[in-house]
Order: C-alpha cells, then structure tokens, then sequence
C-alpha cells in the first residue's frame, strides 16, 4: 500500500486519511532511543506542553500537573505527526477506541509529539481527532520526552520514542514502551487496546 497519496492528503487538509490501527503494527516511524528512565510510581514531569489553535491563532500553554492533577489521564507519544505508522496505526487506535477508555474510568487522553503545535493541530484535524477528545499537544521544546528518558537526539530534530502510560493524580501506574529488552520493538503495546487492557487489569 503507497503512503504517499494518503499522507499528503491529510497534510493538506483536504479530506480525513482512511486508516485502521490494525493495519502496520511493523511500519516504524522511530529510530532507535536509549532506555527509558520511566517507571510505575514515578511523577509526571511537571512540564508545559502547547496546544495549537484553529486559525493559526498563538498556541495555548498546558501544564502537564495542572492537566493531570485529580484525574486518570493517559499520555501516548508518536515520533513524528503526519509520519507513516504514526497515521496508520498508532493515532487512529486511540480515536477510535476512545469511548471505550472513557468508559474505562479515563477523563482525559493526551497525544504528544515534538513536532511544532501548528503541525500538531493540523494533523489531529486531519486524522478526525473531534473536538473535545483527544488532546494534541507539542512537546516542542522535547522537555517530556528528555525528562522520560525517551528522546532520540539528532542535529535536525528530538523526536520522542513511541511510548503510552497510565497516571493517576499525576503519578505514572502504568509504563507501556515499545522499545523492549533485548532491543525489540513493538509499537502495538502502545496502542489503545494494550492501554485497555493495563486499565482492566
């Protein structure tokens, strides 16, 4: 299947891509990334994340403990927006398995990425991301994903390692990499089923 047509389509804003997570749990949009320094029990970063605007207006500032605070939050990270298993998979399990998690007790789900919020809010638009769902927000500055120990370094651009965990009053109770030990990826424990499955067990 060519990723061209569909990527540029969402780019430019002229209609929603088809995608379905099941689809490319193998199609990669990371490179490798130390071990993470995130663990069960550990706090969430105390870090300010933005949140793009419709009409290209000043991004929002978020602070990740004000969001979080008294909430059960779930944070999943993606390399890059607009980028290949990212469109394919990994954003559109969480859309559509979003009442789902909501059910599960989930008041609030966050998507984070390094790319700038303009690129952010674009790419939530146009993967179908409704309004008052899923929150996109740009980890520009790459302060989250360095403080979990989850960002690739490179002279061009940080980029965050695919991860998803769980916090609870701010306090990490679930830790889902895909970088496994050994080196191995699996992009799928950072999906919205395997999220489920963590808030069911």
């Amino acid at each position: 299947m060519s990723l061209g047509p569909l990527l540029l389509t969402a780019a430019l804003g002229f209609g929603r891509p088809v995608v379905r997570w099941g689809v490319a749990a193998s199609v990669r949009c990371s490179r490798a990334a130390p071990s993470s320094s995130a663990s069960v029990g550990a706090k969430l970063p105390d870090v300010t994340l933005f949140e793009g605007q419709p009409e290209f207006a000043k991004a929002a500032e978020r602070s990740l403990a004000e969001l979080t605070r008294g909430k059960t939050a779930v944070i999943f990270a993606v390399p890059g927006a607009f980028t290949p298993g990212c469109s394919v998979s990994h954003l559109p399990s969480f859309i559509e398995r979003y009442d789902d998690l909501k059910n599960a007790g989930v008041d609030m789900v966050i998507c984070t990425a390094t790319n700038d919020p303009y690129v952010m809010e674009a790419w939530g638009r146009a993967s179908g991301v409704a309004r008052g769902t899923i929150l996109m927000l740009s980890d520009k500055e790459a302060k989250l994903c360095r403080a979990l120990g989850v960002a690739t370094e490179s002279d061009v651009m940080v980029r965050s390692e695919r991860y998803a965990l769980i916090a609870k009053d701010g306090v990490i109770s679930a830790w889902l990499p895909a970088a496994m030990p050994g080196g191995e990826k699996k992009s799928e424990n950072t999906y919205a089923p395997s999220v489920l499955a963590a808030l069911r067990g």
